[in-house]
């Protein structure tokens, strides 16, 4: 019998990985693999169709906001003028995505499409979830300490 020797770092950016629950972490925020699947996650909740990782990885994004500053030319010159056009029409359809919609888009963790619900059902702007906003939407003491530290 062989036995697989469990990896110390991070196959992407060769971070040293975390345990957690016999479960492997990378704790590095700017581990490129890491961004790549926000930035895919973020575009998949917002509905921001054609954000694959090839997409992703063309453009060269590595924050979240990037996607709504790309240049419509360097785009193109990247993309192709059909597949740039469409992603950029998907990307202007997104700025208008509630706030439970972006609130579950960022990756928050414990933080999904429920919960995310629930705060946006007492706040109206991210500047006004503290706290007793997340008591009042119901939201449990972890859940409300994720999205407290992200705030």
């Amino acid at each position: 019998m062989k036995f697989i020797e469990e990896p110390t770092q991070c196959p992407c950016c060769e971070y040293p990985l975390e345990k957690v629950n016999d479960q492997l972490f990378c704790r590095n925020s700017a581990c490129s693999a890491q961004i790549s699947k926000k930035i895919e996650h973020f575009s998949k909740v917002l509905g921001i169709k054609g954000m694959g990782p090839k997409t992703v990885e063309k453009l060269n994004l590595q924050e979240l906001s990037e996607i709504f500053y790309l240049d419509r030319d360097e785009t193109i010159s990247l993309l192709g003028e059909k597949v740039a056009t469409k992603l950029l029409d998907e990307i202007e359809r997104a700025k208008v995505s509630t706030l439970a919609t972006v609130l579950e888009s960022f990756s928050i963790p414990l933080v999904g499409g429920t919960a995310s619900k629930k705060i946006a059902a007492v706040v109206n702007d991210i500047d006004e979830i503290t706290q007793e906003t997340c008591k009042q939407a119901g939201l449990g003491d972890k859940v409300t300490q994720n999205l407290l530290n992200w705030v």
